[in-house]
């Protein structure tokens, strides 16, 4: 309305997720292994930042294959449906699956999943509030340093400047339209139902 545009976040693809896979899956620093299976998390779930702030180490299932299953209960657009199924890929639930041992999250099921790692290396299991939006958005601000493009990128209103909470999101849709996969909400649960998985 009134010729007004809004801004797109930078996309971040799978060729950027493969990037820093490659350079922090051999890091022993815990907010690497946190980072990296972050990024793969919100790549491979298309989850608002919100979202996965919210998931929990009770939310994770596994397949016959082991691959992670995740129980998303609420986004911002299905409060009431029961929630959604998003199944990460092997890769994914092996990065994953790191950063649970690494953070000694496995025995605690309340725990979010993704937390604060102290500075001494250590991580900071909490059950009671989540970590901010800031503090998961600098995650892909880190990344952006790390691996993002060497030319700048061109800005909205002078809004994102690199990959911000929304670029996954963007960058997986993007990559998804690409090879012409038509993209649906995830698996819907009925309420009171055990998905198929």
């Amino acid at each position: 309305m009134a010729g007004e545009r809004t801004g797109q976040a930078v996309p971040f693809r799978l060729a950027d997720l493969m990037k820093l896979d490659a350079l922090w899956s051999v890091s022993t620093r815990k907010q690497d292994v946190r980072n990296l299976a972050f990024l793969h998390v919100a790549y491979s779930t298309l989850l608002r930042v919100s979202e996965l702030a919210r998931l929990r180490v009770r939310d994770i299932s596994r397949a016959e294959d082991g691959r992670i299953i995740l129980d998303v209960a609420w986004t911002k657009t299905i409060v009431q449906t029961g929630g959604l199924i998003k199944a990460l890929s092997a890769l994914s639930s092996r990065r994953l699956t790191k950063w649970i041992a690494a953070a000694g999250l496995a025995g605690e099921p309340d725990a979010f999943i993704f937390c604060p790692v102290h500075r001494s290396d250590k991580a900071i299991v909490n059950t009671e509030r989540p970590m901010s939006t800031p503090a998961l958005e600098e995650i892909f601000a880190q990344a952006w340093r790390a691996a993002g493009p060497v030319k700048p990128v061109k800005t909205n209103k002078n809004r994102y400047r690199g990959w911000s909470g929304h670029s996954a999101r963007v960058g997986a849709a993007q990559d998804m339209a690409k090879k012409g996969i038509r993209w649906r909400k995830s698996c819907r649960k009925a309420p009171g139902k055990s998905p198929k998985r």
